[in-house]
């Protein structure tokens, strides 16, 4: 097996257990995953926090109610890091 295969084969098996179960903190999980994935730049906790506070339906802000209730590390495992200045980015951008 080949390096890039190998690590393709190790973050596939990281995102399973993640996303394996039928919970909010399942869904919470494919959330933040999908933020960093399609973000442009490195995005700050607070950043994410507010960006899912936000119901585009009701246009309205609940930062108490639709927040993440765990951090990003509880959520995604070894898949985040979170940088100094408190910026949450993927491990390494093969795992993009």
């Amino acid at each position: 097996m080949d390096i890039s295969a190998e690590i393709y084969a190790r973050y596939g098996r990281i995102v399973e257990r993640i996303l394996d179960h039928e919970s909010t903190e399942c869904e919470d999980a494919r959330l933040l995953l999908g933020l960093l994935v399609c973000a442009k730049r490195s995005l700050r906790w607070t950043e994410i926090q507010g960006a899912i506070s936000i119901d585009l339906d009701t246009k309205t802000v609940d930062l108490e109610g639709r927040s993440f209730r765990v951090d990003s590390k509880e959520l995604c495992g070894s898949l985040v890091e979170i940088r100094p200045g408190g910026t949450v980015e993927l491990v390494h951008m093969t795992a993009k």
